[in-house]
């Protein structure tokens, strides 16, 4: 870096974080069909209007201790994280690229990638605003990018520079998805890609182009199979000693349950009931009957009915999807169970299972942008790599 950008390079880290705090307000409100200029943040507890002294991004976080100001409701983690991570994008992008249209383009790629992942991950949602907009911002970005060529060389520098290959990523992105969409349709009768999928997959063509867009979906791919398949193979032995801790007595079954689940009595009575159950709308609390569940925890009441039938006869109950989702709310969950009799009741432990492929490719799309090319390189071992041309 020349340094002059050295020196600027602060200015970078503050203005990612506010980008952060910005990303912030997105994932809160977007999935909600909410303004993100107006009105001003306010806690979600008691609805007071943040001050701006308490709106400094990271920092105002730390000194509050995590805590609102006014009614000291907590505030959760994920917002300094967030503008942690954005700021480091930020600072990132600004080390291998300079203050250069290239370092901008990978931060707002990176940004809207946390926003997605984020929005996805909590409301299956991928909202237009981010990726259509940023699309939009992107293919504005590459344009920049070739106006050096263009004064050097002409409009034909057009047909040979990053618009064309964003555009063509773009589209590429997009149909490629929506045509694995449409077969898992055809081949299966359910939903396999959506539009937000394909909407996502546009604007990360933009940016990584069509060589690019293959890399991300492989990299997704790949880090999906390999993230679904471990946090299974842990859990199932986390489980395996939680049921054994737990057949010793009916205190170590009821902390267990307190921990990672819940605890029910053969009548159907709640005895026990963990954070994973209590924040399922509609789930009957302790002392109550599974019987008042509401319509969000029905199917998890269900699974806790059957377990109760199967341990009466010494068998084990257990899925590796139970899907809850609050329509047209904003909660859904996917929820591993598994029941056993224990000593007082039958224990079932919960644990989340539901990471969208949406969030594996927005972090796959950020590793293709900046080592996408070093990657085909190595893929070739040296030789000349036809796809390496179709990256930006």
């Amino acid at each position: 870096m020349r340094p002059e950008e050295v020196v600027a390079l602060p200015f970078v880290l503050a203005l990612g974080a506010v980008a952060g705090s910005f990303a912030n307000v997105c994932i809160h409100r977007l999935p909600r069909g909410l303004s993100v200029v107006a009105p001003r943040s306010s806690c979600p507890g008691c609805g007071t209007p943040i001050a701006p002294y308490d709106n400094v991004p990271i920092l105002s976080w730390l000194l509050l201790r995590g805590r609102c100001r006014s009614c000291r409701a907590p505030i959760r983690v994920r917002y300094p994280l967030v503008e942690a991570l954005v700021a480091a994008v930020f600072l990132i992008s600004a080390l291998r690229h300079g203050l250069s249209p290239v370092a901008a383009g990978s931060a707002l790629l990176a940004t809207a990638a946390v926003i997605l992942a984020a929005t996805d991950l909590e409301a299956r949602v991928l909202p237009d605003e981010v990726t259509l907009g940023v699309l939009l911002v992107g293919l504005l970005v590459a344009g920049w990018s070739d106006l050096p060529d263009v004064r050097a060389a002409g409009a034909r520098a057009l047909l040979s520079g990053r618009l064309a290959t964003a555009l063509a990523g773009a589209a590429f992105g997009a149909a490629l998805v929506w045509a694995v969409g449409a077969a898992y349709r055809r081949l299966r009768g359910a939903e396999g890609m959506g539009l937000g999928d394909v909407k996502m997959a546009a604007m990360i063509g933009a940016f990584v182009g069509p060589a690019g867009v293959l890399l991300t979906l492989f990299a997704a791919s790949a880090a999906g199979t390999v993230f679904a398949g471990l946090p299974a193979l842990v859990r199932a032995v986390r489980w395996r000693a939680a049921f054994s801790a737990a057949r010793g007595s009916e205190s170590r079954a009821r902390a267990e349950a307190a921990r990672q689940g819940l605890l029910a009595a053969a009548d159907g009575t709640l005895l026990v009931a963990g954070p994973r159950w209590r924040e399922i709308p509609g789930a009957p609390q302790e002392g109550k009957s599974l019987g008042a569940a509401g319509p969000v925890a029905r199917p998890a009441a269900a699974f806790v009915r059957l377990a109760l039938r199967r341990a009466a006869a010494g068998r084990a109950t257990g899925t590796g999807r139970l899907a809850l989702e609050d329509e047209p709310g904003d909660f859904f969950r996917v929820l591993a169970a598994r029941g056993e009799g224990v000593p007082g009741g039958v224990l079932v432990l919960l644990a989340r299972v539901d990471v969208p492929f949406g969030v594996y490719l927005a972090a796959a799309s950020v590793l293709v942008r900046e080592w996408g090319g070093p990657a085909l390189d190595l893929l070739f071992a040296g030789l000349p790599a036809a796809g390496r041309g179709l990256l930006p």
